[in-house]
């Protein structure tokens, strides 16, 4: 008898055991098509990738390198990326053009960009000509006539047309050479150009090689800064992805701005190396790191909201000076003007 009933139960277990429904597979992460260019702003993405943190939210990122804001925004139209970071020339082209979002704010470009002349130049002499920006060098004489090497409607176009301003010049008082940003340093290292416009990490070619800094954004009052945009029909059917990607960002800002160790250096000198084809020595990768102090979400969001945020100001302050220069006609600015790309909804998801 008892032999019987232990035979049932085991019967009884088996059949628990093949009946009961396996367990659900786990969901794939999801792929997101990013942009990115060959500087600072990919580094806090392609260290999170390292470290596994966007598959802890469901996510791939995949990273995708673009030479400027221009070229990210002309691959937009056929779908080539759904969220990525720009500057804000990249930005205001997608505005205006391509239906975009801005999601967040993430830095200030100010100090990192100049313009830059070789150490012999006669306009180092003169300092301080329009009395409103004292640390700004030039005047109409010793620039007017001028080659300029700069990457067309790209942020450091924004600084060159605004330096010029501030010397009483227009765009056609010099010679503006359309030249992307590796090309620029070797091209004026052979001695072409006056002059040349530059963003880091390409500055720090310019300080290494003793070429002096005439003006940045910060001297020129012309601040820009690096933001994450988005297709905004895909953001508005994926907000919480919007929002994991997020999520991820500023879980990387808070280690950086934790403090910068010796391994994250090592890190940053690899993503230069391996993602944007960039050597840089470990001082550079160290000072490069150190000269943005990404904005963590408390900072963006105290940057971004109210009736006239900050943030804001500073794009609209750039769309009036390309649609003064005819970049942008006075009915792309009037686009722009009507608003619906500048967004906090993606960050009020994370409060």
């Amino acid at each position: 008898m008892k032999a019987r009933l232990f035979v049932s139960l085991l019967l009884l277990c088996c059949f628990a055991l093949t009946a009961a429904p396996a367990p659900a597979p786990a969901a794939s992460p999801v792929q997101i098509d990013t942009c990115w260019m060959d500087e600072a702003p990919g580094f806090i993405m392609w260290y999170a990738k390292k470290q596994a943190w966007d598959k802890e939210e469901g996510l791939d990122v995949n990273m995708l390198l673009f030479s400027s804001g221009p070229a990210q925004m002309e691959a937009l139209p056929s779908k080539q990326w759904q969220l990525g970071a720009t500057s804000t020339a990249g930005y205001l082209i997608g505005a205006i053009r391509h239906n975009i979002y801005e999601v967040s704010t993430n830095i200030d470009e100010g100090g990192i960009q100049g313009i830059y002349v070789r150490p012999d130049h006669p306009l180092l002499k003169v300092k301080g000509w329009n009395k409103d920006y004292p640390e700004v060098y030039g005047s109409p004489e010793t620039v007017k006539g001028m080659t300029i090497l700069y990457t067309s409607q790209t942020t450091v176009h924004y600084m060159v047309g605004k330096w010029l301003q501030v010397l009483g010049l227009k765009e056609s008082d010099v010679k503006l050479v359309n030249m992307e940003q590796p090309s620029a340093i070797p091209a004026f290292e052979k001695g072409v150009g006056d002059a040349v416009a530059l963003w880091a990490p390409f500055t720090y070619s310019a300080d290494s090689r003793g070429w002096k800094l005439l003006a940045n954004p910060k001297t020129l009052d012309a601040l820009t800064t690096s933001m994450y945009v988005g297709d905004r029909e895909w953001c508005d059917k994926n907000p919480e992805l919007v929002a994991k990607f997020l999520k991820v960002h500023y879980r990387v800002v808070d280690v950086i701005r934790a403090g910068i160790t010796p391994e994250m250096v090592k890190d940053y000198q690899d993503y230069m190396n391996d993602f944007c084809g960039i050597r840089m020595n470990e001082a550079e990768a160290k000072k490069d790191l150190e000269s943005h102090p990404f904005w963590t979400l408390k900072e963006t969001l105290a940057l971004s909201e109210g009736d006239n945020p900050r943030a804001l100001q500073w794009q609209t302050n750039a769309a009036k000076f390309f649609t003064s220069v005819n970049r942008f006609s006075q009915a792309e600015y009037e686009v722009f003007a009507k608003g619906g790309t500048f967004t906090t909804k993606f960050l009020n998801l994370l409060k």
